[in-house]
């Protein structure tokens, strides 16, 4: 069970009718849903600490976070059942994959691992932003903004197939390292994304591959996207 201190609103001060400032939970629930309320309430601030709770927060974590998430997985799932996509297919070999492809594979085992080592820590809030920082930053905003032609021509070449395989492994994992701060939302993409399967809270945690895990190709690439801002700004 995690409970926070004190519950203020957005200004520090404590919420009371008398005052106006109180939200209704029940309320919010309805407005932005238990999964967004939750996921915006323990990456806010350490379960320990008192939670200055603005409603513009929530949904911005409802925007950004899981907005992105479901644009990701849309993009994937549309594509995806256009080509008949198989994820039981056998796995492009991964010295075969392409360098992008051995990147977010690289990326995502480092993020189980820092995930992992995060829950072991109960330190819930810092998992939850290690996810929705790769999420936004180089999950949809790097790699799939600039690998997502490679998904758009006809046929199923190796190529192409490394692509899906990279994107459906990401949104899995990312389901299965969520699912104890968003039970609702990461079962329902689970569940999309494997046929036939049990529930996502049936799963165990994923665990990194560090075989996988290339600190050099991370690297480089961190200084290609913070080059890329620099020169967008």
């Amino acid at each position: 069970v995690i409970s926070n201190g004190l519950v203020l609103d957005k200004n520090g001060d404590k919420m009371s009718k008398r005052l106006g400032n109180a939200v209704d939970p029940f309320k919010a629930l309805d407005t932005y849903g238990p999964d967004a309320l939750r996921w915006y309430m323990l990456t806010n601030a350490q379960p320990w600490d008192n939670l200055k709770f603005d409603e513009a927060g929530v949904e911005e974590v409802r925007r950004k976070f899981f907005g992105t998430l479901y644009n990701s997985y849309s993009l994937f799932a549309v594509y995806a059942n256009i080509d008949n996509f198989d994820p039981s297919a056998e796995a492009v070999p991964f010295a075969e994959r392409p360098e992008f492809d051995k990147w977010m594979s690289s990326k995502l085992n480092t993020l189980i691992s820092k995930v992992e080592a995060a829950y072991e820590d109960y330190d819930i809030t810092s998992a939850g932003r290690l996810i929705q920082d790769f999420v936004c930053d180089d999950f949809s905003n790097w790699y799939i903004r600039l690998n997502k032609k490679r998904i758009w021509v006809p046929g199923m070449s190796q190529d192409k197939l490394s692509a899906y395989q990279t994107m459906y492994e990401v949104l899995k994992t990312v389901a299965l390292l969520s699912a104890p701060i968003a039970p609702f939302y990461m079962d329902r993409l689970y569940l999309d994304l494997v046929e036939n399967g049990d529930s996502v809270h049936f799963q165990t945690m994923p665990s990194a591959d560090t075989a996988l895990i290339d600190k050099d190709l991370e690297e480089r690439m961190t200084l290609a996207q913070k080059s890329c801002s620099m020169i967008l700004a």
